[in-house]
């Protein structure tokens, strides 16, 4: 499996039903990478993050288009706000 760090620069969702499914755009000041997460907790999770805040560890493979398939998500730098909403399991 594939780690990447970076900072969330951007949420989009891709697709709601029958899967919910969302993008992520993140930088690590070099170059930037698209993070595809098929979780619907998790894709609901990170809509509720602010852009341009947070670092995030991710895990996962990459597809074909060259995303990053995301299987494992970790917050690097939570704040009070993380506390109050609870961090991904």
């Amino acid at each position: 499996m594939e780690e990447y760090r970076g900072l969330l620069e951007k949420t989009i969702l891709l697709q709601e039903k029958p899967i919910m499914m969302s993008l992520l755009i993140m930088s690590n000041g070099e170059e930037k990478t698209e993070v595809l997460i098929k979780d619907r907790y998790l894709s609901g999770y990170v809509f509720r993050l602010p852009e341009n805040k947070y670092k995030i560890r991710i895990e996962g493979r990459r597809n074909k288009r060259n995303q990053l398939v995301a299987k494992h998500f970790e917050i690097l730098n939570p704040d009070e706000y993380i506390k109050i909403i609870g961090a991904p399991e």
